[in-house]
C-alpha cells in the first residue's frame, strides 16, 4: 500500500496522458526483462518456503530432479538435474544425475545435495508449505555421488509432482549458515541472486554458459506492484514487461495500446466452485438441494457477463487440467429442473443459506451477487456474507459455522488431483465437510486406491467411478475455469506453459528488439 501511496502523484500524470489516446510503449534496455508481481514472497529460500507465489522465482535461481514440458505439460527429465529416472518394486524413484550441472558457487549438484534438500524440506522447524505431501517419502538413500534412491512407504500415483523442487547447495548452508543461506539464496538454475530490495523488487543474473538455458538478456527484474491499475499503465509505459493475471475487462484497454501483445492460455489450470458445509449444517446432506443449486446456476451467463467469454462452464472438482477430468459429467441449467429438485428435498421456503466469499476469488462480490440472483430464481434464500480472506480460510480449516453454509472459493489444482482428493474426500481428511455421505466407504477407498494406482489407465477408471459418485451426491457446485490471459510489450515474446498455474521459465523469455 505505501508503494501505491508513493506512486499516487506520478500516476495521476500518467492517467491524464493515457487519456489523449494510444500511447506507445517505450523500450527499455535490451539486456534488462522486468516482469510485475501482485504480491511480494515472504522468502526466495526454497526450505523455508511459505506460500506458492515465491516458486516461479526460487525456481528461476535453483534446478530440479524433473522439469516440465512447456508443450506437453508432461514431469520430465529432460532440461532437468537428471539423466534418468526409473520405478523399483512399484514404489521406490531411483535418479541418476548428469555430472555436468553446477551450483552458483563453482561446487558440482550432488546426490548429497538432492538429500539435504527433501530432508530440510520437511523439517519441522521450516514450516515449509509443501512439507505434507513429502511425507510420503520414507527414507532417502545416497548410492554414490549421482544416484539417489527415494523409498516410499507405499506405492504413490502422483510421484512425480514430488520432484519439482529446487535443489539446494548442502556445501553453501554448511559454510554460510542459515542467515546469509535466507538472504542470499544460491543454487543452480538459470539465473543467480544479486538484491532483493524489500518492497520493490529482486533483481537476478542470467548465468554466463548455463548447461541447459541460454538466456536471451542479462538482468531479470523481478518487481512488486499490488495494485493492477499501476501494473497496467507501467505495461503501457515500458516500465515493465510481462505481466499476468491479467483480468478480461483490461484486454480492451490493453489492446488499444500499440506495442503491446495480448496472450491467453486455456489449458492453465484453474477450478471456481462453491463448497457444501454439510457437516456443520446437515440440511445440506439433502442431495436434492445440491442438484437444486447446480441445476439453477448460468455458469455460461457468469463467464459471458463477469469475465467477457474468457473461461468455460465446469461441473466437476476437477479442472481440465488434471488427470480424471471428464468434459461429459455435466449439469443443464435448467430452473424448472432445479425447481423439481427443490421441492422434493427438505428445504423449507425462505429459510437463509448463508453464502460466504473474500477477496481470494477475483470478482467475488459480483459471482456471488448473480449466483444469489439465480438461487432466488428457483426459491432458494441466500444471504451474502464477505469476509477477509484469512478469516475465511480460518472458520474453513476449523469448521466454525461462521463460515455459513455455502463458500466461494478457487483451487486450481495441477497436473495430478491427488493432494486435493486425499485432503476432501476421505471421511479422515482435514478439509471434507461431507463425512457420512451414503457411500463414504466406497469413496474413502477409492480415494486411496487411486492415490496407488501407477497404471495411467487403471487410475483413470478409479477417478471415473469416484466423480460418478460424487455427481450423483451433488455435494459442490463447480463454476468454471478461467483462460489465463498474460501481456508483454512487443520487444519480447514470452509462452505460458501448459499446465502452469504461474508464470515459471522466465528464462525462456526472448528479446525481439
Amino acid at each position: 500500500m505505501k508503494y501505491v501511496v508513493k506512486r499516487v502523484g506520478n500516476f495521476v500524470i500518467l492517467a491524464l496522458l493515457l487519456l489523449l489516446g494510444p500511447h506507445p510503449v517505450t523500450a527499455g534496455p535490451k539486456d534488462e526483462v522486468r516482469v510485475a508481481y501482485q504480491y511480494e514472497p515472504a522468502t526466495v529460500n526454497m526450505l523455508e518456503l511459505k506460500r506458492y507465489i515465491g516458486i516461479p522465482i526460487i525456481l528461476s535461481m535453483h534446478e530440479r530432479l524433473l522439469a516440465s514440458d512447456p508443450v506437453t505439460g508432461e514431469r520430465t527429465i529432460k532440461d532437468s538435474l537428471s539423466e534418468s529416472v526409473e520405478v523399483l518394486d512399484g514404489k521406490d524413484i531411483k535418479f541418476k544425475l548428469r555430472k555436468n550441472a553446477r551450483f552458483h558457487t563453482g561446487d558440482p549438484v550432488t546426490a548429497h545435495d538432492v538429500k539435504f534438500t527433501f530432508e530440510e524440506m520437511v523439517n519441522p522447524r521450516n514450516a515449509n508449505v509443501v512439507a505434507g505431501p513429502l511425507d510420503e517419502i520414507e527414507e532417502i538413500e545416497v548410492v554414490d555421488d549421482y544416484t539417489v534412491i527415494f523409498r516410499m512407504y507405499e506405492p504413490y500415483a502422483a510421484w512425480k509432482e514430488l520432484f519439482w523442487i529446487g535443489i539446494c547447495s548442502k556445501e553453501y548452508f554448511k559454510k554460510v549458515g542459515w542467515k546469509k543461506f535466507r538472504s542470499h539464496p544460491v543454487g543452480s538454475g538459470p539465473f543467480k541472486f544479486i538484491e532483493w530490495k524489500k518492497g520493490q523488487f529482486i533483481h537476478l543474473e542470467a548465468v554466463p554458459n548455463h548447461p541447459i538455458s541460454k538466456v536471451d538478456f542479462k538482468t531479470l527484474k523481478l518487481m512488486f506492484i499490488p495494485d493492477e491499475t499501476t501494473r497496467l499503465a507501467m505495461l503501457e509505459t515500458g516500465e515493465i514487461d510481462l505481466m499476468t493475471d491479467v483480468l478480461p475487462i483490461n484486454v480492451r484497454r490493453l489492446k488499444s495500446r500499440k506495442g503491446i501483445v495480448i496472450k491467453k492460455e486455456t489449458r492453465a489450470p484453474s477450478l471456481f466452485a462453491i463448497a457444501f458445509r454439510a457437516d456443520t449444517y446437515p440440511l445440506l446432506k439433502d442431495s436434492n438441494i445440491g442438484k437444486a443449486i447446480n441445476h439453477g446456476i448460468n455458469r455460461q451467463e457468469i463467464i459471458d457477463k463477469v469475465f467477457l467469454g474468457e473461461g468455460y462452464p465446469l461441473y466437476m472438482n476437477a479442472s481440465k487440467t488434471e488427470l480424471g477430468w471428464e468434459p461429459t459429467v455435466y449439469f443443464e441449467y435448467n430452473p424448472e429442473k432445479a425447481r423439481a429438485f427443490l421441492k422434493k428435498s427438505s428445504y423449507k421456503p425462505g429459510t437463509p443459506l448463508i453464502l460466504s466469499y473474500s477477496s481470494s476469488v477475483p470478482m467475488a462480490g459480483m459471482i456471488s451477487a448473480i449466483v444469489q440472483r439465480y438461487l432466488k430464481n428457483v426459491g432458494i434464500t441466500v444471504q451474502l456474507q464477505q469476509l477477509e480472506a484469512g478469516t475465511q480460510l480460518t472458520y474453513a480449516v476449523n469448521k466454525d459455522p461462521r463460515e455459513g453454509h455455502l463458500s466461494l472459493f478457487t483451487w486450481p489444482g495441477g497436473r495430478d488431483p491427488s493432494t486435493r482428493i486425499l485432503l476432501t474426500i476421505p471421511s479422515t481428511a482435514a478439509m471434507c465437510r461431507y463425512t457420512d455421505r451414503p457411500r463414504q466407504k466406497e469413496l474413502d477407498h477409492l480415494a486411496q486406491a487411486q492415490a496407488q494406482e501407477l497404471d495411467v489407465g487403471k487410475r483413470k477408471v478409479l477417478l471415473k467411478e469416484m466423480h460418478q459418485i460424487l455427481t450423483d451426491d451433488a455435494w459442490i457446485a463447480v463454476l468454471f475455469g478461467l483462460n489465463m490471459i498474460y501481456a508483454m510489450n512487443d520487444r519480447i515474446d514470452y509462452d505460458w506453459a501448459v499446465g502452469d498455474s504461474h508464470a515459471y521459465g522466465l528464462d525462456r523469455i526472448k528479446i525481439r528488439r
